[in-house]
């Protein structure tokens, strides 16, 4: 099993967040994600091809392996890859532009092991036939790939002598590599880098190797470092000409300055700031300097613009600025242009200038996902749930952090599932601060927690689940929505298979990269003791606010007594203080519903839990007085 540490940051910006108010992810062996985008609209190099590959001849390529594990690059022609990965389950169709006539892959995944079990995996796929680049002093090779990274190098070498000597691209950082790839540190580029696009397109300025040479060789390489990895993907090579002036719109964003970076899709208005950060990473991948280079993005109802005087071919820089927005209840579509003196509409490459971002103000919706709202083309979704990790079938707790401004009030949660999820699955929603997250104490530190929800057929077809958030009023009459303060908030999601028979997925956002502590994961007995990782991008996990106060139509009033529970969690054994010596009878459930103790009592008694998994248990003590539940945790 695969773990990305929850970055340490989340700790400081709780407290920061926390403050103001009052994810190293971890990835395991079988996760499985979809990932899927419209390959049209990635910027393309459009300078004079000067030559190509689609791998569609498998004689143009040598393929080595020097590793003590002899799987090797492989070249097919079936653009959906089946890596064993995840059992019987087949990875998204490669979208390369080519990729029916032939592409280039490792599957690490495939060759199964485990981590540091002496089996290293080391192939390489080199170019027969060197390349005749005289008179080309610069010259960008650019290539479509899909991978998924786990301590493993993967990178590209180029020599221009024919193969004498190398010049290393690396794209990928392993375990114990210097720090030596492209625009990042030793693992720096982990987790962001785990899952590529699909396809990725990478290009790299090559001229000073390859430049004017006549002999000139490629080779695509892959090291899995003695770790159980992934995958690479590689098709549509092709080296060209560099433009002479190219200005690139690589990234959007907007967000509340509140926020902290992430990029809400949904803000209900009760809770929409005045401050927006709006900006975009822009490049020059063109041969030279690029002057006045000017930022606008358009709205519509607001325009936003910047602008730098230079941009250094071979570099990039953001340019930002934060305006003050009264915005309205409605749907935001936005157009990022980029244009510099030499590069403009009017120019060859402007097609790679733009880009497009989507946001919405709602009445009464909080979510971070943008699912719906997204510019047509862009959506990227996966999933996580019950069967993501070993050893977490039940009680794997997914969580969305939102920020409160103002005081709210919230009467249910909404979260997005997945086709494969099974009916009879079942759902406990904690709310809890985002500090309280850290701890894994959902038991003492929530502000809510809901009653176990077991998923229907009907929620299967719907795609969602609805939870009610709220309390019933010490009378009994009323079941209240729950007023929230201003502060930081994950709502959380645990999730029960009943042993892997009825998985559960939660749909995730990742069309749009989001800091670390938006979408997390709780691991409960996590073996390396951490526990909260930040998993997930944007779990479509939504709030519907607003009052939605009903009658209580249960005709029993629950908790009418003062019987108390403790400690909780606890280590096994929990402490009952009855409310009287009323005869009591005691039920101890599980979380499948089955009844684990069952017993009468008229005084303080003491549950004993100690031969028992695990988890979460529901109390229930009825008496004349009514009836009493609570959620016990058993750490």
């Amino acid at each position: 099993m695969k773990k990305n540490y929850l970055i340490v940051v989340l700790l400081t910006l709780s407290s920061v967040l926390s403050s103001q108010s009052s994810s190293n992810k971890l990835i395991r062996k079988h996760e499985f994600k979809n990932k899927k985008i419209n390959s049209s609209i990635i910027p393309q190099s459009r300078g004079l091809e000067l030559w190509s590959s689609e791998f569609d001849t498998a004689g143009h390529w040598s393929i080595t392996s020097s590793g003590t594990d002899p799987t090797a690059w492989t070249i097919s022609s079936n653009p959906t890859f089946n890596s064993s990965i995840q059992a019987g389950t087949p990875f998204t169709d490669f979208l390369s532009a080519t990729a029916s006539n032939g592409f280039l892959y490792i599957d690490s995944d495939g060759a199964g092991g485990t981590d540091g079990d002496g089996l290293e995996i080391i192939t390489k796929a080199t170019l027969n036939t060197p390349i005749d680049l005289s008179g080309e002093p610069k010259v960008v090779l650019t290539f479509s790939h899909n991978y998924r990274w786990w301590q493993d190098t993967r990178g590209v070498r180029v020599s221009g002598d024919g193969g004498v000597n190398w010049t290393t691209y690396q794209l990928t950082c392993g375990a114990n590599d210097p720090g030596n790839c492209i625009g990042c540190g030793a693992n720096d580029n982990y987790p962001n880098l785990q899952d590529s696009e699909n396809p990725e397109i990478t290009k790299l300025d090559i001229s000073s190797v390859a430049g004017n040479q006549s002999n000139v060789l490629i080779e695509f390489y892959y090291q899995d470092n003695d770790f159980w990895a992934w995958y690479w993907v590689v098709d549509d090579v092709k080296i060209s000409r560099k433009d002479n002036h190219n200005i690139e719109n690589q990234a959007a964003w907007i967000w509340q300055e509140t926020h902290y970076g992430a990029e809400y899709g949904r803000t209900p208005i009760t809770q929409v700031g005045t401050n927006w950060v709006i900006g975009a990473q822009i490049s020059n991948d063109g041969v030279n300097t690029q002057t006045n280079v000017t930022l606008n993005a358009d709205f519509g109802s607001f325009v936003s613009s910047d602008s730098i005087p230079l941009l250094e071919p071979d570099s990039s820089k953001a340019v930002e600025s934060l305006k003050s927005l009264n915005l309205a209840v409605g749907q935001y579509q936005g157009t990022y242009t980029v244009k510099s003196d030499s590069d403009d509409v009017t120019g060859p490459n402007f097609l790679d200038n733009t880009n497009d971002r989507n946001f919405e103000i709602t009445t009464d919706i909080f979510s971070l996902d943008g699912i719906g709202n997204h510019p047509a083309g862009t959506e990227i979704l996966g999933s996580l749930g019950s069967n993501s990790f070993t050893g977490v079938e039940d009680g794997l707790i997914c969580a969305t952090m939102y920020p409160f401004l103002n005081n709210d009030t919230i009467n249910s949660v909404r979260a997005l599932i997945t086709s494969t999820t099974v009916a009879n699955s079942e759902v406990i929603l904690f709310i809890i601060d985002s500090l309280s997250f850290t701890t894994g104490l959902f038991g003492n530190n929530s502000i809510f927690i809901s009653d176990l929800y077991t998923v229907t057929t009907q929620d299967v077809a719907n795609g969602y689940i609805e939870i009610p958030v709220g309390n019933v009023s010490s009378n009994g009459q009323l079941f209240e929505s729950l007023a929230i303060t201003p502060g930081n908030y994950y709502f959380g999601l645990q999730l029960n298979s009943l042993g892997g028979t009825y998985d559960i997925r939660i749909i995730d956002d990742e069309t749009i990269g989001q800091p670390g502590f938006s979408s997390a994961i709780w691991y409960p007995n996590d073996p390396d003791n951490v526990g909260y990782y930040s998993n997930g991008v944007a779990f479509a996990i939504r709030l519907n606010l607003g009052d939605n106060t009903v009658p209580n139509t249960t005709g029993i009033i629950e908790n009418n007594n003062t019987n108390s529970i403790y400690p909780n969690p606890s280590n096994g054994e929990f402490n009952i203080a009855a409310s009287s010596n009323e005869l009591s009878d005691l039920t101890v459930k599980d979380i499948t519903g089955k009844i684990v103790i069952s017993k009468v009592f008229s005084s303080n008694t003491i549950v004993n839990l100690n031969n028992y998994a695990k988890g979460v248990y529901v109390v229930e003590i009825k008496n004349k007085k009514g009836i009493f539940t609570q959620k016990i945790f058993l750490q």
